[in-house]
């Protein structure tokens, strides 16, 4: 016997969207994170599926899939948990590049000004000359 509960019934998409699609990387984005989560494991003693899975929130199935090549695409929010969990960039580990560091407190100081008051700051820090290059 199959029982319908009102959760079954209930539609998490928006009216008229295709169900089922999640967003997802393309290939090469997704083989180079995997490839990256599986050698940050292998990388830490101290670390093994079962503990990113726990750390990062999601099935520890899912990291082992990884490993087993079981996933080809795995969801963003999922790649955002996981990256979270190992402290590092999602878009670098996706191959994106690195993001231009800003200092958490310049971040947060600017965060404090609208995007008119932002602009602001820019065009007077402009007027600074930049820093010389360091030398190799």
């Amino acid at each position: 016997m199959i029982y319908h509960t009102a959760q079954r019934e209930t539609s998490h998409s928006q009216p008229g969207a295709v169900c089922g699609k999640f967003l997802t990387m393309d290939d090469q984005a997704s083989e180079t994170f995997i490839r990256k989560v599986i050698a940050a494991v292998d990388a830490d003693p101290d670390l093994n599926d079962t503990k990113l899975s726990l750390k990062a929130g999601v099935n520890r199935r899912m990291v082992t899939d990884f490993r087993e090549g079981r996933v080809k695409s795995p969801k963003l929010s999922s790649v955002f948990k996981i990256a979270r969990a190992l402290d590092r960039d999602p878009g670098e580990m996706m191959g994106l590049g690195p993001r231009p560091k800003i200092r958490s407190d310049l971040s947060a100081f600017l965060s404090q000004y609208d995007e008119d008051g932002q602009e602001r700051l820019l065009s007077a820090m402009k007027a600074f000359p930049p820093a010389p290059a360091e030398e190799q």
